[in-house]
């Protein structure tokens, strides 16, 4: 399969530490944007399907990481067509697709 670019944007409230949170998310190979806050891109060469569970238990660990936060959302675009958008429900303590 061909490698493609991915794109992570979160919109976090209340991240009370965001040095664990980036620091986690680095280890699972997203780097930081230069110059945005809450913004990672990174490659795959998986099914999309998989790059989306991927990213989505990469940003709850760091979550866990970052200790507490009120609310998440996220963008993913992967490769050039592909985006999708996401709420975190912290009761069920998954990405719902919105």
């Amino acid at each position: 399969m061909q490698e493609y670019d991915v794109l992570v944007v979160v919109d976090v409230v209340g991240l009370e530490d965001k040095v664990s949170f980036d620091k986690h998310l680095r280890r699972e190979g997203l780097k930081e944007v230069e110059g945005e806050e809450f913004a990672y891109i990174g490659k795959s060469s998986t099914p999309i399907p998989n790059t989306l569970a991927f990213v989505q238990d990469a940003l709850k660990k760091a979550l866990k990481k970052g200790k507490s936060f009120q609310e998440c959302k996220m963008g993913v675009w992967l490769g050039e067509s592909i985006s999708k958008s996401f709420i975190f429900e912290k009761n069920d303590d998954e990405f719902i697709e919105i």
